[in-house]
């Protein structure tokens, strides 16, 4: 009897611990898995980049700095490519931007949501995770969220145009759960459940996945969107730093700009002509294919300035 309730036990004790690690794993799968609909891609009339740029549309754009990422210069650049030979590998704090684009007629809209409120008193903000404290190291100043920002231009917000997740999503839970967020698809959120995770996105209705492989390509890019059908904003596929990670051009009167999102995160490494570093991205060579596309673009259209994921004209890398 001893023996039978000892083997009772035992089996017990398994099937209870086969539960618990069941449930862990329903909820792994579940964190950074998102309920999307198909992103509708608009027919355009242009057909190549000369066209596009001769004809700017009714749309202009601010960029706007919410919040700081702390870290080194080998987190931003690919250290073993051979033209960052002889950069110095320092601390620094990098902008997170956020850019606020106005089209005439559609309304106002963001390319990335920088950082919210959250941020302004923990290092971590709105991420999760049992290792959260030690894993992210940010900040946004008192006046500089996200809602804050936008509140102080009074901006109606019809939407969210996402480079990428990462942190760049940070300011998503301050904003209204009803208005599209629109992404590359396969991009997911940080899910290293338990450890450190993010659900920035979790309570949003509308989320949409542009789906590349059904759009049209364009000259040096690829696959490209032509958003609102009238030449002022296109989605470009860049994956490499993410799966979905989408680079925009802004086609306005003020002159074009192309956000190259964290493909290339900062000036110098553009100069260098360096892709962003390995150690966040997920596929290196798609990552370093991203960037020499968008690089042979800009090469060729020069009147179109480029704006990086973590730097820009207003906004500069500070270092220690």
């Amino acid at each position: 009897m001893k023996f039978g309730l000892k083997v009772f036990l035992v089996i017990a004790v398994v099937i209870v611990i086969a539960l618990v690690v069941t449930s862990i794993m329903k909820s792994v799968m579940k964190v950074g898995q998102l309920k999307t609909k198909e992103f509708k891609i608009a027919k355009s009339s242009f057909k190549d980049w000369e066209s596009v740029l001769s004809h700017p549309g009714s749309i202009r754009v601010e960029t706007l700095q919410a919040g700081e990422v702390y870290g080194t210069v080998h987190g931003l650049i690919n250290m073993k490519n051979p033209k960052a030979a002889g950069i110095e590998d320092k601390k620094l704090s990098a902008p997170l931007l956020a850019h606020l684009i106005h089209h005439e007629k559609y309304g106002d809209f963001l390319i990335d949501t920088g950082f919210d409120s959250a941020f302004i008193e923990k290092t971590w903000g709105n991420f999760e995770g049992i290792l959260k404290k030690g894993a992210f190291k940010f900040r946004v100043e008192k006046g500089h969220e996200i809602e804050k920002l936008l509140a102080d231009r009074k901006v109606n917000l019809k939407g969210v145009f996402c480079t990428h997740f990462h942190e760049h999503q940070g300011g998503a839970p301050s904003l209204s759960n009803d208005i599209p967020f629109i992404f590359g698809k396969g991009e997911a959120e940080i899910s290293l459940f338990p450890i450190a995770f993010s659900r920035f996105l979790k309570d949003k209705t509308d989320l949409q996945a542009i789906d590349f492989n059904a759009a049209g390509d364009m000259p040096i890019v690829g696959k490209a969107v032509d958003i609102f059908g009238d030449g002022s904003l296109w989605a470009i596929a860049t994956p490499g730093h993410t799966k979905g990670h989408t680079s925009y051009l802004v086609n306005g009167s003020e002159g074009p700009k192309m956000f190259v999102g964290d493909i290339c995160m900062f000036g110098q490494s553009y100069e260098l002509g360096v892709e962003s570093g390995g150690k966040f991205a997920e596929d290196l060579e798609a990552n370093a294919q991203s960037f020499s596309k968008i690089k042979k673009f800009l090469d060729t259209y020069k009147q179109v300035k480029p704006v990086f994921g973590h730097e820009s004209d207003e906004f500069r890398i500070k270092y220690e």
